[in-house]
């Protein structure tokens, strides 16, 4: 084996310079693209990093109030309308544990570190689990709140979506 691959070297060097410049070039592409693709895929992990970060209290307040709202404004003979939530809680974040346990004779002690791997920007604990805040009351002010059946659709929408209890929710007027 190793001496026909031998032959089929000596065949190409001792062929025409052409076949060796293409072999060459194809080989420095390949090579090329093997680092671009590298280097690439390095830019995609960096970018995921950045957005991994946790999204704010206020964030998530206002993505849920414009979701809601667009939700809403779509009931029949709701119109225009406005929407404020409020959360019972900030984020909860989880974190990888290593539990130490020693046990002497005559007590027994437990020590928890937190895991933590070296990151681009430093020491960062490892992230198991991150728990969103759960909305604690929603108040829908809107064109139709003072229909009866709006505000029944509004409340049945909202409380369902969030699974709170109706006395959660207020569905008003909006002020002329």
């Amino acid at each position: 084996m190793a001496n026909k691959f031998k032959e089929t070297i000596k065949g190409m060097l001792a062929g025409d310079s052409k076949k060796i410049k293409i072999i060459v070039a194809v080989g420095l592409i390949g090579i090329v693209l093997i680092f671009a693709s590298d280097l690439l895929a390095g830019n995609e992990k960096k970018a995921k990093n950045d957005n991994e970060g946790s999204i704010s209290y206020e964030e998530y307040t206002e993505e849920l109030e414009n979701k809601l709202v667009q939700l809403i404004s779509s009931i029949d003979g709701v119109g225009e309308c406005q929407v404020m939530v409020t959360l019972e809680n900030t984020t909860e974040s989880v974190y990888a544990t290593d539990v130490e346990i020693k046990n002497d004779d005559s007590s027994v002690n437990q020590k928890d570190k937190y895991v933590i791997y070296d990151s681009e920007n430093g020491e960062t604990p490892v992230l198991i689990k991150e728990y969103l805040p759960k909305v604690q009351g929603v108040t829908v002010v809107c064109t139709g709140g003072d229909n009866t059946a709006v505000k029944e659709k509004i409340i049945e929408s909202v409380t369902s979506l969030f699974n709170i209890p109706t006395n959660r929710v207020s569905v008003s007027k909006i002020k002329s």
